[in-house]
């Protein structure tokens, strides 16, 4: 449904790939997209919707780098599909997952599935980045038992709406402290010696979410994950309907708009189907030129 998209980039002059692969497809209740409300009348409001947005993807970011291969998240998997997947969980989350979500995934659109195809071995992976801790995000982790896997420490002491009965048993990421600083965001961390591939905190869909920036010498790609559901919503100030804080968002939206003012930026949004198109086109969709 949505294909792979690879660009070839460059940081301090050395190339680089990136690509953008959509392990799947998703829909979600309008109001969960996009709410006037927040908190629980924004809970309600999506819970009493009877429409589903069309398919969205469900984006992996792939970046083959001098010092090795990266994964931004781990996508979907097909077990989603399942009626029983989410009943571990308990029944809320089992009625809640059930009722406010729909997938598509075929088993060649999971993550493992398309780096092979890409001809990317497992034993090349440097490390999974993960953004935070939603399934539609982790799931594909239970193929890289062997590979180290990043997450926020301050986003495992206090995630939301993560489910970890869905986690491998062997699962135990490695947890850093974003205790530096990269231009507005004031929670980063580098990941790379080069210091161009940066972890940064952009809270508001979860308490400490974040976006991956790789600073190539053409453009910065800013992979926001769940920021926003797409480009358009953060320039329009709009916000989904089940943050944690809309006061969060709203400071997320100010930094990153004030990084593009100052930095050509593609924005990449996890479930924006326009994504691909900006990220094919880099030269000509930065965010600093809407």
């Amino acid at each position: 449904m949505f294909s792979t998209t690879t660009v070839q980039l460059h940081c301090n002059k050395q190339p680089i790939k990136i690509h953008l692969i959509s392990t799947g497809a998703v829909a979600v209740k309008t109001k969960f997209r996009q709410n006037k409300y927040s908190g629980f009348r924004a809970l309600l409001s999506f819970l009493s919707d009877k429409n589903f947005t069309e398919w969205l993807p469900i984006y992996v970011m792939v970046i083959e780098h001098p010092e090795g291969i990266f994964i931004i998240d781990a996508g979907e998997i097909t077990e989603v599909n399942n009626k029983d997947y989410f009943k571990s969980s308990g029944f809320i989350a089992n009625w809640f997952d059930k009722t406010q979500f729909k997938f598509l995934v075929k088993r060649e659109d999971e993550i493992d599935a398309q780096l092979q195809r890409l001809g990317i071995v497992k034993e090349k992976i440097k490390a999974i980045i993960l953004t935070h801790l939603h399934f539609d995000h982790t799931d594909g982790i239970k193929y890289f038992p062997n590979t180290k896997i990043i997450v926020n420490k301050a986003e495992w002491e206090k995630p939301f709406g993560d489910l970890p009965e869905l986690y491998p048993s062997w699962f135990k990421p490695e947890l850093i402290e974003l205790n530096e600083q990269y231009d507005v965001f004031d929670k980063a961390k580098y990941l790379t010696k080069a210091k161009d591939v940066i972890l940064v905190e952009t809270p508001g869909h979860t308490y400490h979410h974040c976006s991956v920036l790789i600073k190539a010498d053409e453009c910065t790609i800013f992979f926001a994950a769940d920021v926003c559901y797409s480009q358009q919503q953060l320039l329009n100030n709009k916000f989904a309907g089940n943050n944690t804080s809309n006061k969060a968002a709203q400071s997320t939206y100010n930094k990153v708009k004030q990084f593009a003012k100052n930095n050509p930026v593609v924005f990449i949004p996890s479930h924006d189907v326009e994504a691909a198109e900006r990220l094919k086109n880099f030269n000509r969709y930065s965010l600093e030129n809407f």
